[in-house]
């Protein structure tokens, strides 16, 4: 009872406390809801249906080294595991399986509570152990980190590893889903309360009764049908209660601990044995910090015949972390801003982790090398750079509170291009091996945009981001080389339960006073955080081009004034670090954030972004293409554009449906809203507005919904 009483003391704390900044965990995987949005529309099949898995030979391995985000379905049968390379701090090998309390569609359980329960589950295909005996010496090992860099789990949570054997039966195992958006079922600020009564998309026979309140930009799980797994009897063989990764390096002296269990009980050895991972978490008791915590990462999952206690090593390189950019300064940048020069590298300034898991150490070379949009070799970096060879300790002998890059190497050269594009991409390999055995080694891709953006971010947030109390100020430092034009801004905010961050800001943007925000030279007012999804979903807020900000060279700061208490929760990236850029004031003057990282936040700068004006000022309202209209039985219409209108623009525009009223019942991005469903529309005729985001641009149609 001692530590309930403690946790909630702890999540009550921002609630009261005076103005400050929080870091908080995120309420969805965006990376993982994006990808579950863009899967394609397959049939969904109306019956129960039973998995059966083929019982697979030793080895089992898996390294988590790809990119995909789920568990390979070849080695697991589940897929609530977030296969990454963000979360893991220096882990064994590039990319771990991250293990949380967010499910396989990217959001919090919907059981989950403050206290413990079971979370993700990453469990093995049956393996075929009947051909062994205990004498055989047979382990399963794996490395594990709790926190990295997510939320840490509480003591009371934990990781665990269980053995099991099919028992002959079939049980139910989980509701097949679709994944849905609220959106197609209600108009902006419509509300669908509890108890209320959805159909299945893919099942009319299943009903589903709402449980929470549903808002509009929700997204919603729908039951399909039931799925029926071999049933398997487990026992908990392995555990580790909750730490954050500062006790648990004071206390094991590795970022990632190894753990050997062996298999000895004659119970185990038969046709159909598996092994599976499990997180049992909780979160916070106050809905609007209900977020993704109890981070655990587990990586090299190994399991075979013939080992002993001691075999916890293999002759492999491999490299622990993404190399720097070779960018200096940002993650992203505009080229024209770049090609003045003083954003290269000119030292050893990037580092370069390496990882050797053997016992001894190994002397490696290591390289990189450019190549441009079209895959040639920018021959200017290979012929300045001659690559560096050095030894690489054991793993085993890592001091993680003296943890040094296996190099620095000099980035010799910048990028250059014969013409001075709006875009451009560059592909940087890092190469790494074994001096003696070319073939022990690793290999990893980097790619460098130049866009019309400064960033500071990767893309990934790994936590939240937010200020109290409201009149709190957020302030985000930019550097120009060249005079340009600042066009906007992109932000990425989390999505909270229950949209309690949608609350409202104003943009703003401030000049230099020694270093901190001075005068405000720009205000853009009642704006809120909206909210997409995908590791780039960014929103662009775009500035009118009547207030065209054409600045100087120098020091800038972009950000807002909040007017509510709530957290606005900007996306926070932890893999990159701009602390000493961000500024908040929330007592009257301007102060350094405390936390390292950096803000999904960036400065849009250049040419206009919104479509120019034709001769004669601007154009008369064009005619969308609606169709069907009426909509047929599935209630789907799509919305394109007259002909003309250059796609580049698509992203700065808004469909929105009004009534006969005037009243607002659908917004969306146009990118998002090519179809859309109106089937919960009632009869009547609505008009269909394309906006662009300075509502310098109309383009309208009428549309009747018809029922029979």
């Amino acid at each position: 009872m001692g530590k309930y009483l403690i946790y909630v003391i702890i999540v009550l704390l921002p609630l009261t406390a005076i103005g400050q900044e929080y870091i908080i965990g995120l309420n969805g995987n965006p990376v993982i809801r994006s990808y579950v949005k863009d899967l394609p529309d397959e049939p969904l099949a109306l019956k129960s249906t039973i998995k059966i898995y083929e019982p697979l030979e030793l080895p089992f391995n898996d390294d988590f080294s790809s990119d995909y985000i789920y568990p390979d379905t070849n080695r697991w049968v589940d897929n609530e595991a977030f296969i990454n390379h963000v979360y893991g701090v220096y882990p064994p090998n590039f990319g771990v399986a991250t293990l949380d309390v967010i499910d396989a569609n990217g959001n919090v359980y919907p059981e989950a509570s403050p206290f413990p329960f079971f979370a993700d589950h990453m469990t093995s295909y049956p393996l075929r152990l009947d051909n062994f005996t205990p004498a055989d010496s047979l382990y399963l090992s794996f490395y594990y980190q709790p926190q990295g860099r997510g939320v840490p789990p509480l003591d009371y949570d934990s990781l665990v590893v269980d053995f099991g054997l099919y028992n002959g039966d079939t049980v139910f195992s989980y509701v097949d889903s679709v994944l849905v958006y609220a959106s197609d079922y209600m108009g902006p600020g419509d509300t669908i309360f509890p108890n209320s009564i959805f159909e299945s998309p893919c099942n009319p026979n299943i009903i589903f009764l709402l449980e929470d309140t549903l808002f509009y930009s929700d997204s919603l799980v729908l039951p399909c049908d039931s799925v029926y797994l071999l049933d398997t009897d487990w026992t908990k063989v392995w555990g580790a209660p909750g730490d954050s990764l500062e006790v648990f390096l004071e206390d094991k002296g590795s970022f990632f601990k190894h753990v050997m269990i062996p298999i000895t009980d004659t119970i185990w050895f038969e046709k159909d044995f598996q092994f599976r991972f499990m997180n049992i978490g909780s979160v916070s008791n106050i809905s609007s910090w209900k977020s993704n915590t109890d981070q655990w990462h587990v990586d090299e999952v190994y399991l075979n015949a013939g080992r002993g206690i001691d075999d916890t090593f293999k002759p492999e390189i491999r490299f622990s972390e993404m190399p720097d950019n070779f960018i200096k300064h940002y993650s992203s940048m505009p080229f024209w801003q770049y090609s003045s020069g003083t954003h290269n590298w000119d030292g050893d300034s990037t580092r370069v982790f390496v990882n050797n898991l053997d016992s001894i150490p190994h002397s490696a070379y290591y390289k990189y090398y450019v190549q441009d949009e079209q895959g040639d070799t920018v021959q200017s970096f290979l012929d300045l750079y001659d690559g560096f060879s050095g030894v690489v300790a054991p793993l085993k002998d890592q001091d993680v509170f003296a943890h040094e890059p296996f190099t620095k190497p000099k980035i010799v050269q910048w990028f250059k291009s014969t013409v001075a594009p709006d875009s451009i991409s560059f592909r940087v390999s890092h190469v790494v091996y074994d001096e003696s055995e070319v073939t022990t080694g690793d290999t990893i891709v980097f790619y460098e945009h130049f866009r019309n953006y400064f960033a500071y971010d990767d893309g990934t947030a790994e936590v939240g981001y937010g200020l109290t109390p409201g009149g709190a100020k957020l302030a985000y430092k930019f550097s120009l080389d060249n005079p340009d034009t600042i066009r906007g801004m992109q932000m990425f905010f989390n999505k909270t339960l229950g949209n309690a961050n949608r609350r409202l800001f104003d943009l703003c943007v401030w000049d230099n006073n020694n270093g901190v925000p001075g005068n405000l030279i720009y205000s853009e007012e009642n704006q809120y955080p909206e909210f997409t999804n995908g590791l780039n979903g960014f929103h662009n807020y775009l500035f009118p081009d009547t207030s065209v900000l054409r600045v100087a060279a120098g020091d800038f700061f972009i950000g807002w004034i909040q007017s509510s208490n709530h957290i606005l929760n900007i996306g926070f990236d932890r893999n990159t670090n701009s602390r000493e850029k961000i500024f908040f004031n929330v007592d009257g003057s301007w102060v350094g954030s405390s936390f390292d990282g950096s803000l999904m936040m960036r400065m849009l700068v250049g040419k206009n972004l919104l479509p120019p004006e034709p001769p004669g000022g601007k154009a008369a309202p064009a005619k969308l293409m609606v169709y069907p209209n009426p909509p047929q039985a599935d209630g789907l219409i799509k919305v394109e554009l007259p002909n003309g209108i250059d796609p580049k623009y698509y992203d700065y525009l808004t469909v929105r449906i009004y009534d006969i009223y005037g009243r607002l019942v659908f917004s969306a991005p146009y990118f998002e809203s090519k179809s859309i469903n109106v089937s919960a529309l009632t009869d009547g005729v609505y008009i269909v507005n394309v906006l662009d985001e300075a509502y310098s641009k109309t383009y309208s149609t009428k549309l009747l919904i018809f029922n029979k």
